[in-house]
């Protein structure tokens, strides 16, 4: 599927020719002073990393994933000029007429109702909500780690580079823009002490649900974390050596990786992380208690009641055609009892422990 991808083999096909399009940096700045919809698309890891570009001019992004945004432009013929340029453009100052600023992070389990809060957000006119952007789903994170041979460092250097990466995917291309909100694909939870040194005044949140719900709707569709079994990006993911995941059973890999995940928040020492489980996040109602407490979002009646209409539609229609029916009954049915009870046995009491943390917005 497109977005099990990497994201810049994802961009040269939807954009044949991004790669070889190369503009020096001096060119590449005057580029961007020059076209205000010029965002970062996808991070091309290899030979010293190579950042790509495409203006997508005033178009909001509206669609579940960033890069369907993309992809749709792309089909439609709307985007005029793309190309790539050094990872080195990332250690400039923003251009004009600069970036949306930052107003909350949102790290995830994956199959938690993620998509739905952040689809929520960007219902206002006002927001502009970045879902799993490209260039932070596998290759500036590539970049920065080797291609994932030791942790990257948050120098000061790196850590300026990922605030303009999201400066420049936030640039305000439209005026009624005055805050924006990122959210991450669910593996990028392994590097949120990185995000909170990049970002450290800026509120994140935690959505997770329960693992064996999560898998047994993975296990019908798939997951860019299975693509990564058995390589080094795996022992990122799961915290495992790369060569024990290679045999492993696809519920006990993914129940690993959440596991890693669990224990990244929990073990998280900082500020500003609120928690939501899937089972509060859900009700319509918790919304604004949810942008409220988790971000110091207090939006107006009008506003708050328009970002809550998501909540009667499918999420992953983008055109709100199909009205939401509620959960499928007998979801953790669909694993039999011994993977449900080897997913149990991996990640243990940490479901528990996330419900009771006193970061937990709802807690038990």
């Amino acid at each position: 599927m497109l977005y099990a991808l990497p994201d810049h083999e994802v961009m040269e096909t939807l954009l044949p020719g991004i790669g070889e399009r190369r503009l020096a940096l001096a060119e590449a700045r005057q580029a961007l002073q020059e076209r205000p919809g010029l965002v970062p698309v996808a991070v091309d890891p290899n030979a010293g990393g190579w950042v790509y570009f495409a203006d997508i001019g005033d178009t909001p992004l509206r669609e579940w994933k960033h890069i369907y945004t993309i992809e749709r432009l792309a089909a439609e013929g709307r985007i005029e000029q793309s190309f790539s340029t050094e990872l080195a453009i990332l250690e400039d100052p923003l251009p004009e007429p600069g970036s949306v600023p930052l107003h909350g992070l949102i790290f995830h389990v994956s199959r938690c109702g993620s998509t739905l809060f952040s689809k929520a957000l960007a219902r206002s006119d006002r927001n502009l909500m970045i879902t799993q952007g490209g260039p932070l789903q596998d290759g500036f994170w590539a970049a920065l780690s080797n291609h994932w041979r030791q942790p990257p460092e948050p120098s000061p250097r790196n850590l300026t580079m990922l605030r303009n990466l999201v400066a420049l995917m936030a640039r305000k291309r439209r005026p009624e823009y005055q805050r924006s909100f990122l959210k991450m694909i669910s593996w990028n939870t392994v590097y949120l002490e990185f995000f909170r040194a990049a970002f450290p005044d800026t509120p994140a949140l935690y959505i997770y649900r329960d693992p064996t719900e999560v898998i047994a709707t993975i296990l019908e569709e798939t997951t860019a974390a299975l693509r990564a079994k058995g390589s080094r990006q795996a022992t990122v993911m799961s915290g495992l050596p790369a060569a024990e995941t290679v045999a492993m059973e696809p519920e006990a890999y993914l129940a690993h990786c959440y596991a890693h995940y669990f224990d990244i928040v929990l073990g998280y020492e900082g500020g500003d992380l609120s928690l939501v489980n899937y089972r509060d996040l859900r009700v319509p109602e918790a919304f604004a208690r949810i942008v409220g407490q988790g971000f110091g979002l207090e939006p107006e009646p009008a506003e708050l009641a328009q970002m809550q209409d998501q909540y009667r539609f499918y999420s992953k229609d983008d055109s709100n055609q199909t009205q939401y029916q509620g959960e499928p009954e007998g979801l953790q049915s669909r694993l039999d009892a011994s993977q449900r009870a080897r997913v149990q046995a991996i990640v243990g009491s940490r479901l528990e422990a996330l419900d009771r943390s006193s970061r937990n917005l709802f807690p038990a």
